[in-house]
């Protein structure tokens, strides 16, 4: 009897403990976001009403593509203290509307519509055709039919086939009409959904309140679907004058949200990979078997005939260096975009903070960012490659440029006040000095040609011998004195009986290793300068040399 009443005071009492915890369902607004090069940081505020006792707060309305493992919430009230933080997906509301879409579903809905009545139409002229075309007989075969009354007949044919062909040309003229139209709001729609989301998520938030007060609430987590690619504008004016680098950033938005006027901030780091630190593993050779063919039969280096193993390499992973710098913030006059930005420099990332509110739509597309922009010392040098271009390119070439915190990306050249191409920025390197193509100089002719008296071939004994000469000219057509770098290069040779000897080096450095031959040259105004070198290549008579 005792259990019988404990169960029913029980079951009387779980109304009121139900309503003695309040559940409050709130919305957020996003404040500031740092974006990864993938993924993105989201700090969001909200302000809650709450009741003594137990709340249960769910923040609705967030992006589907949260990682769990990233959310932090705190509360701006000291009585206030968070019991448990849960997450869930809600499939009942999505963010995929908006009035502007909602307007372009209604004319698609509409236009939809009459596109069937039109169809409809058109189904209902067209059997009448049909009906009239069959039936357009008046006799049997052996009747006689009055002349008038094959006239009026006639008449009437002529008339209503005439009246369901205008009919039915101007419904097909109203249904390319509407298709048209039709294909013009699907266009449309497929803009503004871009990047919208179906579903959201929910962060449900248990907190404890000591009084009935007002908390603010500051939400974080970290989400995918978002990042930024540098890029880069540089421009010179001459070649006695530094470069101008202007940083930039495309930063894109795929979260489901839109980040209406909020602060940004530029991160280098990547929260997605893993931060595990690297072990050692026992190192084992192993071995493998060369083979080579020899009249239809393999023949190993070890004696068998065992065909060999595969071998794979990886190659070592790019290294970046960057040294201490530090960058003015708001100047009294600021010229750009990257006047509002400070650049932050931790342990392992670097953040550029830019301190203008941008608003950057969740559609896809790429919002340019200004990060810094700053004046580079180089030193100008001319570079070529007559056997692969015979265009003489410009290069900027800068020490210490690790203290920029440059990463690889494009960039839009500029030289003498005239956009002359795109290049790219290989800042994957140890190198100390980073050389910026600025692209190619017109005023710089050059000419690269066989010699024929330095080609021949000749048969000696047993053996072929093959030379070849080339002659390089460089003229200077500007009005001052250029440094150039000429490369070019004799083949190398991989077997013992192909020998590859320089006959003619003409001034040049030789690399034996690569087979490189290099001309550093000074180049007054108008001078021309001529370079020659040549080879000889020796090999076995039964030997055919495609390449040469």
């Amino acid at each position: 009897m005792n259990k019988l009443k404990i169960i029913i005071t029980c079951i009387t009492l779980l109304p009121w403990l139900g309503f003695s915890q309040n559940e409050v369902t709130s919305e957020s607004d996003i404040k500031e976001v740092t974006v990864f090069l993938s993924g993105a940081e989201i700090h969001r505020t909200a302000k809650v009403n709450l009741k003594s006792g137990s709340n249960v707060i769910t923040f609705e309305q967030l992006s589907p593509y949260i990682n769990p493992n990233s959310i932090q919430v705190k509360a701006k009230n000291s009585g206030v203290t968070i019991v448990s933080v849960n997450h869930q997906a809600n499939y009942l509301k999505d963010n995929s509307s908006d009035a502007k879409l909602k307007a372009i579903n209604d004319s698609i809905e509409d236009l939809t519509l009459k596109r069937d009545i039109r169809l409809g139409h058109e189904k209902v002229y067209q059997e009448e055709k049909s009906l009239l075309i069959t039936n357009k007989s008046m006799k049997g075969d052996n009747m006689n039919v009055d002349p008038e009354d094959l006239m009026d007949m006639a008449d009437f044919f002529r008339s209503r086939l005439l009246e369901l062909e205008t009919k039915l040309l101007d419904i097909k003229l109203q249904l390319n009409e509407i298709n048209d139209d039709l294909y013009r709001l699907q266009n449309q729609k497929s803009t503004l959904t871009q990047g919208k989301v179906k579903n959201t998520k929910e962060i449900i938030v248990n907190v404890s309140s000591k009084t009935s007060a007002s908390a603010t609430f500051e939400i974080s987590y970290v989400m995918t679907q978002a990042s930024w690619v540098p890029k880069y504008d540089i421009r010179s004016e001459d070649i006695a004058e530094p470069v101008n680098l202007t940083y930039k950033a495309d930063v894109y938005n795929y979260s489901g949200y839109d980040w209406k006027n909020v602060n940004i901030t530029l991160s280098t780091g990547n929260p997605s990979i893993d931060n595990t630190q690297p072990t050692l593993t026992n190192w084992y050779l192993k071995y493998y078997q060369n083979y080579q063919e020899k009249k239809g039969k393999y023949k190993s280096s070890y004696g068998g005939g065992a065909k060999p193993m595969a071998r794979t390499a990886a190659p070592p992973p790019p290294a970046m260096e960057s040294d201490d710098a530090v960058f003015s913030t708001v100047n009294e006059e600021p010229n750009t975009i990257a006047d509002f930005t400070e650049m932050v420099e931790s342990t392992v990332n670097t953040e550029f903070q830019i301190s203008v509110p941008y608003t950057i739509n969740s559609d896809g597309k790429p919002y340019l960012v200004e990060i810094q922009e700053t004046e580079l010392p180089v030193e100008y040098a001319y570079m070529a490659i007559p056997k692969q271009d015979q265009d003489a390119f410009l290069l900027g070439r800068v020490t210490g440029w690790g203290k920029y915190n440059l990463l690889p990306g494009d960039a839009n050249v500029y030289f003498e006040g005239t956009f002359v191409g795109t290049s790219y920025l290989y800042t994957n390197s140890t190198n100390d000095t980073l050389d910026i193509s600025l692209g190619r100089d017109k005023g710089i002719v050059i000419k690269r040609n066989k010699v024929d008296e330095l080609c021949k071939n000749q048969k000696i004994g047993g053996n072929h011998k093959t030379s070849r000469g080339y002659e390089i000219e460089v003229r200077n057509n500007k009005s001052k004195e250029i440094d150039i770098k000429i490369q070019d290069q004799i083949p190398l040779s991989s077997y013992k009986e192909i020998e590859v000897s320089l006959e003619e080096q003409g001034g040049a450095e030789y690399n034996e290793q690569t087979g490189e031959l290099t001309w550093l040259l000074k180049v007054a105004p108008g001078e021309t300068k001529t370079l020659k070198f040549a080879f000889e290549v020796k090999y076995p008579k039964d030997y055919n040399i495609s390449n040469l």
